[in-house]
C-alpha cells in the first residue's frame, strides 16, 4: 500500500543503547539511513529546497571549470559526487550504511530540539553507479525514451516489483493517485482499481489489461517511440515507462510524482568523508520544472537528549574529527573538546573556593 506520510512508524529515542535496540527491534540493519535535525514528511535533495529552477549540470561544470586542474582522475569521473561533498546543491541525497552516522546527523542542530533518523528499505534500492555517464548529466530523459543503455536498470526495476509484491500494490496505488483520476484516465483508473481490489488473486499476467489500457491511451502521441520496445522491457519496466509519458505528455503533470523504488549511487572514495560516513546518495529524479521524484522514508525515530547522545557517540568514536575528517574539523572538535575541559576545571575551581570561604 502506499505509505501515509502521516503514519510513518516513529518512536522516541533518548540514548544509544535505547537506539540500537530500536535498529534491532525493526531489524532496521535491512535499511540504509540518514540523520536530519528536523521533522520531514519527505525528503529532498539540496537542490530541490527552495526551488526546481536550478541548472545543476552548468552550476556542476561551472565549479569544474575553476578547480579542475587541482583534481584526480577519479576526482573528475566522480565530479557529481566531488562537488555535492564541496557544498553544492545537487540532486544527490546523503544517506549512510551506519545508523551510528545517521545518529550524529540527527543530533545536530540546537540541543534542545529533536532530530530525526530516517530509514529506507534497501530491497527498494537500485544501484547505478556504473552508469557514470548519466549521473553526472541527467537520467530522466533516457527514462523516458528507454534508451538502448539502460537496458539493465530497467531489468532491476522488474526484480524490484518481483523480490516484494507489495511494491507492486504500492506502485500501483501512486499511479492511480498521479493519473487514475485525470480526464481520459478511466479504463486506467478502472484496471488500477481492479488489480488493487483482487489482490489475492494477483499474477503478473493480470497486468496485461492495464498495460493496454495505457497503450491505448498513449496512441495520441505519435511520433514518440522508444528505443528498446515496450514489448521487450517485461511489464513492471514496460508500466514504469508508460506511468511517466502519461504523467508528463497526457496529463501534463508538473509536480513531485512517486515510485516505491529510488536509484542509488555508491562513489569512489573521493573523499575521506565517503569511506568514513559509508556514504550512499539516493539519485533523486528530476525534469524541468517542478518535476522530481519524492523520497518517502518507511521508518523514523524521533531523537531527544542530543547532548548526551553525542556524548555517548564521542565514546565510540563517532564525532566530528572522524565524520568529516578534514583538518578545518579536526581542528574544531580538538577545541570543542579541550574548552570544555577548560570549563569544567574553571566550575570545579569555583565550586572549591566556594567551599573554602564558607569554612573561613
Amino acid at each position: 500500500m502506499l505509505k501515509d506520510t502521516k503514519n510513518i512508524p516513529t518512536d522516541t529515542v533518548h540514548n544509544v543503547l535505547e537506539y540500537m535496540g530500536y535498529i534491532s527491534k525493526y531489524n532496521l540493519t535491512r535499511c540504509v539511513s540518514r540523520g536530519e535535525s528536523k521533522w520531514y514528511s519527505s525528503l529532498t535533495a539540496s537542490a530541490f529546497r527552495q526551488n526546481s529552477y536550478l541548472d545543476i549540470q552548468k552550476m556542476v561544470r561551472a565549479f569544474e571549470q575553476q578547480v579542475g586542474n587541482t583534481l584526480t582522475d577519479m576526482q573528475k569521473k566522480h565530479i557529481l559526487a566531488f562537488s555535492q561533498h564541496h557544498g553544492l546543491p545537487t540532486n544527490l541525497l546523503d544517506f549512510t550504511f551506519s545508523p551510528l552516522v545517521s545518529l550524529y546527523f540527527a543530533c545536530g542542530g540546537a540541543p534542545d530540539t529533536h532530530g530525526y533518523v530516517y530509514f529506507l528499505n534497501k530491497d527498494r534500492l537500485i544501484n547505478i553507479s556504473e552508469h557514470l555517464e548519466l549521473i553526472n548529466t541527467v537520467l530522466f530523459p533516457s527514462l523516458l525514451v528507454a534508451g538502448e543503455n539502460l537496458r539493465d536498470i530497467l531489468e532491476r526495476i522488474t526484480d524490484v516489483f518481483i523480490e516484494n509484491e507489495n511494491y507492486v500494490f504500492e506502485f500501483l496505488t501512486c499511479m492511480d493517485d498521479m493519473i487514475g483520476a485525470t480526464t481520459g484516465n478511466e479504463m486506467i483508473h478502472k484496471e488500477i482499481i481492479h488489480l488493487l481490489n483482487n489482490r489475492a488473486a494477483y499474477e503478473i499476467d493480470k497486468l496485461d489489461p492495464l498495460i493496454s489500457a495505457m497503450k491505448k491511451r498513449l496512441k495520441c502521441l505519435k511520433g514518440m517511440e522508444t528505443e528498446v520496445p515496450l514489448s521487450d522491457l517485461g511489464s513492471y519496466a514496460c508500466l514504469y515507462v508508460q506511468m511517466i509519458w502519461v504523467l508528463l505528455f497526457i496529463t501534463h503533470h508538473d509536480g513531485p510524482f512517486r515510485t516505491p523504488f529510488y536509484f542509488t549511487y555508491e562513489p569512489a572514495n573521493v573523499t575521506n568523508r565517503i569511506s568514513n560516513q559509508s556514504s550512499i546518495f539516493i539519485y533523486q529524479l528530476y525534469g524541468i520544472n517542478e518535476v522530481r521524484q519524492e523520497i518517502h522514508p518507511d521508518m523514523t525515530l524521533k531523537i531527544e537528549n542530543k547532548a548526551e547522545i553525542i556524548e555517548e557517540l564521542d565514546c565510540l568514536g563517532i564525532n566530528e574529527q572522524f565524520i568529516f575528517n578534514d583538518y578545518d574539523h579536526v581542528a574544531s572538535y580538538i577545541k570543542k573538546k579541550y574548552l570544555k575541559r577548560s570549563d569544567e576545571l574553571a566550575q570545579n575551581l569555583a565550586h572549591i573556593k566556594e567551599i573554602s570561604t564558607s569554612l573561613v
